[in-house]
């Protein structure tokens, strides 16, 4: 599967996401994640960047049940990158 890599120029550290969300160990993450870089990488910036990636550290199997509310993460996750990821999801199911 995977994200279409973007035809604009990236920074090092979108380009760093775009590979790390791009490929997952789990294909319905790898799914849910390479929707939301191609549709979002081009507007975050490095820090947002940075952050993304501190978020993708986390299993794959932690991270699909936050996204899709089967757990709530523990607080040292970024709320913020969850949300992201929480909205990207529930405006593509709508």
């Amino acid at each position: 599967m995977g994200a279409t890599y973007p035809a604009g120029p990236m920074t090092p550290l979108q380009k760093q996401l775009f590979f790390q969300a791009a490929r997952r160990s789990m294909a319905e993450i790898e799914r849910i994640l390479s929707r939301f870089i191609e549709a979002e990488l081009a507007d975050l910036n490095d820090e947002q960047c940075q952050r993304f990636l501190c978020f993708l550290d986390h299993a794959d199997p932690d991270i699909l049940d936050w996204v899709t509310g089967v757990s709530s993460p523990p607080t040292t996750v970024d709320a913020e990158v969850l949300s992201w990821m929480v909205r990207f999801r529930s405006e593509q199911a709508s």
